[in-house]
């Protein structure tokens, strides 16, 4: 997906040292909920064995389908790049791992993009926010360290993929999605922001609703995008599996791990 080109909304600053002067931070929504669905992602809780693996992989195939992991990690990978590159502009950090340089004053901030979304037309039309919809994200660095988790609006956002063609000529694909995007996003990096799209690195938790043509559906999921692989949850006795996307899926639960072929549906233990 791409977008049309990210305003920086706002971003105040001060040096600890100037003063007593304090920036009154905005708190990161569902921020131990997301703490806790970090960890779970570490540690599944789901117990598996032969007896219930078949049905845990079906339950994974039709989560696989709610999930819209044909456009919508790029929508927050594009996004991430975006944010990159404004902390970049501003010498903000980059990293939620790195701690602060000692020797450097300790910066606050608080970041706000606006992104319009280019819409369905093919080849796209100039950003229109009326038409197309925005998105809107905020980051935190707060006293020289950014905030692993952002958080995102989308309003009436509407997407392409495969993106439209920029050379102005008419192209017809096959299978195009266009969807429109309306909720909250939340992102919790687990790498430094990228500088590419294939290098991001994060966990999303969606609310709102999505729609495809013209049926809409509420939505509520998160899935783990780490190293170009997507893993999400799977509910499974009383606990939860994390399953990894892949040529087969990876169902990984507390105690055992099993591969799954999606074309014999067969389920192997891995681990």
């Amino acid at each position: 997906m791409r977008l049309a080109a990210a305003s920086l909304v706002a971003v105040a600053a001060f040096l600890a040292s100037c003063g007593p002067e304090t920036i009154t931070l905005p708190t990161p929504p569902m921020a131990a909920e997301t703490q806790q669905l970090v960890a779970l992602y570490d540690m599944p809780t789901a117990t598996l064995d032969t007896s219930n693996i078949d049905k845990v992989r079906t339950d994974a195939q039709a989560r696989l389908d709610e999930l819209n992991l044909d456009w919508l990690p790029g929508v927050v990978s594009d996004l991430l790049v975006k944010l990159r590159t404004r902390l970049d502009d501003g010498s903000l950090p980059t990293d939620p791992a790195a701690q602060p340089q000692a020797r450097r004053a300790q910066i606050t901030a608080v970041a706000e993009i606006q992104r319009i979304c280019v819409g369905w037309d093919n080849p796209a039309s100039a950003p229109d926010q009326a038409t197309n919809g925005s998105l809107n994200l905020t980051a935190i660095v707060d006293t020289g360290r950014i905030n692993a988790e952002a958080w995102a609006t989308a309003t009436a956002c509407r997407v392409r993929f495969p993106a439209a063609d920029n050379s102005g000529a008419i192209v017809v694909t096959p299978s195009v999605v266009m969807a429109t995007l309306d909720g909250t996003l939340i992102i919790y990096l687990l790498a430094p922001l990228p500088t590419d799209p294939a290098q991001a690195s994060f966990l999303l938790t969606f609310s709102g609703s999505i729609s495809r043509g013209d049926q809409m559906r509420s939505a509520s999921f998160d899935f783990e995008v780490v190293n170009k692989s997507v893993r999400f949850r799977v509910p499974a006795n009383g606990g939860d599996a994390i399953v990894t996307v892949g040529t087969t899926l990876g169902i990984q639960g507390a105690n055992a791990g099993f591969s799954c072929d999606l074309t014999t549906l067969t389920c192997q233990k891995s681990s």
